[in-house]
């Protein structure tokens, strides 16, 4: 079964999926969907680090104070602290420890997919789910009696699954190299995060799954202890070895 309206576009260098199995108009659908991506524009235009005019961008060229960015910019970076500091360093949103120039891509598209999806909500849906890349905010299942299946695909053949995932709410994200390569550094020691090919988070907030996955990926094996401290969250690794 499937949802009634679905549709997806490209957005922070991957692609954003809104599916509603709602009984609504195409044209409403149309109007949230519209919604949606003007929010998530609004939010890249916000943190983009390939945009010179972008509030990180001028942190970074020293023409913006972080104390004098915007409340979203100040939320994401208090949290980034937050979670580098509780992770001992493996979460960072600098490359490596000897970099000043911040980047935190790796929190800000869970975050912004999770705080987008409240458009959904205001619009008075019941029954749908906005993907971001590999990251998954999910309410009210495909109907009332019907989760949700996400497939979480393997990183060796994007074409096979290692995993689905059913569930009425809450958020699946994954970290790893199958959509963009290796991008995920290990701040501590300025190396790529190799242990793993891929993290699945899930758990009943997006911006904390994105995170999460994304920290077990650069700790590897330790990660899997450590994530568990986290009540609601639980992970799926694949890993680099067999």
């Amino acid at each position: 079964m499937q949802a009634l309206f679905r549709t997806a576009f490209p957005i922070m260098g991957t692609t954003a999926s809104v599916h509603v199995n709602d009984a609504i108009s195409s044209e409403y659908f149309n109007a949230v969907v519209h919604d949606v991506r003007i929010e998530l524009e609004r939010l890249e235009e916000i943190f983009s680090v390939y945009r010179d005019t972008s509030e990180i961008s001028r942190i970074n060229a020293g023409t913006l104070h972080h104390l004098d960015s915007s409340a979203e910019v100040i939320e994401v970076l208090d949290a980034c602290a937050w979670l580098e500091q509780a992770s001992n360093g493996a979460f960072s949103i600098r490359r490596s420890t000897k970099e000043s120039a911040i980047d935190p891509s790796g929190f800000v598209k869970g975050w912004a997919a999770e705080r987008t999806a409240q458009k959904l909500t205001e619009a008075g849906l019941l029954h749908w789910y906005l993907g971001v890349g590999g990251d998954f905010v999910l309410r009210g299942g495909l109907d009332a009696d019907t989760p949700w299946s996400i497939g979480i695909a393997d990183p060796r053949d994007a074409s096979q699954l290692v995993a689905t995932v059913d569930a009425m709410n809450g958020a699946i994200a994954t970290s790893g190299t199958s959509e963009r390569g290796t991008h995920i550094w290990d701040p501590r020691s300025g190396t790529a995060a190799n242990e793993f090919l891929s993290v699945t988070v899930t758990g009943p907030s997006l911006t904390w799954a994105d995170a999460y996955a994304t920290t077990v990926f650069v700790m590897g094996e330790p990660g899997l202890q450590w994530i568990q401290q986290f009540e609601g969250y639980d992970v799926l690794p694949v890993r680099a070895t067999y």
